[in-house]
């Protein structure tokens, strides 16, 4: 990678020679404006045909003893199952797919728990996707977010937060007053210390048309909350950013300028990018059915103010 267009990568990423070498890919993370360390992980591999794209983001509990170890175990272990898992190929079965999320989840936690770092057992929150031409599929515990950002039409967020106030709107609470209501910003889901609920939400989406996957942190989109406003941000610095090896516009420069645009935000917090970018869907696509997978259909305008709590960050 040229260093002269993008700067270096930090200890905070994993990403295998494979991925890094795709032109499709761009990861970024940064410390921020405000906390003295970075307490996200990313892991991106892809499997021996390199036709799936494993990206696993973690973010660190602030409030637990390790939550930086534990952010880097839970992401580095959860991409490694699941890539291993593709060199069988990936489920056909909903239910197998399901499972096979699960099973990743559980392992990055008990691999958190199993850690004999010097700072005790932290907790994090953690999404897991699996980005193919023919279905991209995501898996969340806590509020860390995918989203599809299609060449045309509406974005579309892949994951559902798991935090009090998606609870409430889930029963029926206006957003607005849900995501100013008493302990609004709290997870209800993460991994390692104290965690309870280890089922993930489970998504899938088959694109139609060319488009980006992103997947980050709260200290991107808790700068801009509206899927909506995300997108014309994102697709700025999409015409923005200069050609890279295959003549498209380079995912890394995007993904670095995201995470400065985080940071000219406030940079409350660490912020923590990764970009896959589908240039063609298998000829015939259709028009997709709703997402067999989508435990709990994302609300577009649900909860978009969420930060992590309960544990707290």
């Amino acid at each position: 990678m040229d260093e002269a267009t993008h700067r270096l990568r930090p200890s905070r990423i994993l990403i295998s020679q494979a991925a890094d070498a795709l032109p499709t890919i761009g990861v970024a993370s940064d410390v921020g404006m405000r906390h003295p360390t970075n307490q996200d992980y990313l892991a991106v591999d892809v499997d021996k045909d390199a036709r799936h794209v494993v990206i696993v983001v973690a973010d660190g509990v602030s409030s637990t003893e390790g939550a930086e170890q534990a952010a880097e175990v839970a992401a580095t272990t959860a991409c490694q199952y699941l890539t291993a898992c593709l060199a069988q190929g990936l489920p056909p079965a909903d239910d197998a797919v399901v499972s096979l999320f699960g099973h990743a989840v559980r392992r990055a936690h008990r691999a958190v728990l199993d850690h004999p770092g010097p700072r005790g057992i932290g907790a994090c929150t953690l999404v897991a996707a699996i980005c193919s031409p023919d279905r991209v599929l995501a898996a969340n515990i806590g509020d860390t977010r995918a989203y599809w950002f299609p060449s045309s039409g509406k974005e579309r967020r892949l994951t559902v937060d798991d935090s009090v106030a998606q609870a409430q709107i889930d029963l029926g609470m206006p957003r607005e007053e849900a995501e100013s209501g008493a302990g609004a910003h709290a997870i209800t889901k993460w991994l390692g210390a104290r965690a309870a609920d280890l089922d993930p939400r489970v998504h899938a989406y088959s694109p139609r048309i060319p488009g980006w996957v992103m997947i980050c942190s709260d200290g991107l989109w808790n700068h801009v909350p509206d899927p909506s406003d995300l997108a014309k941000v994102f697709w700025d610095f999409v015409a923005k950013a200069p050609a890279g090896p295959d003549g498209r516009p380079d995912p890394n420069h995007v993904a670095d300028a995201l995470a400065d645009y985080a940071n000219a935000c406030g940079g409350y917090d660490n912020v923590t990018i990764a970009l896959w970018r589908l240039d063609e869907v298998p000829a015939g696509t259709t028009p997709p059915d709703p997402p067999a997978l989508e435990q709990t259909a994302p609300d577009q305008t649900a909860a978009d103010q969420t930060q992590v709590g309960q544990p707290r960050e």
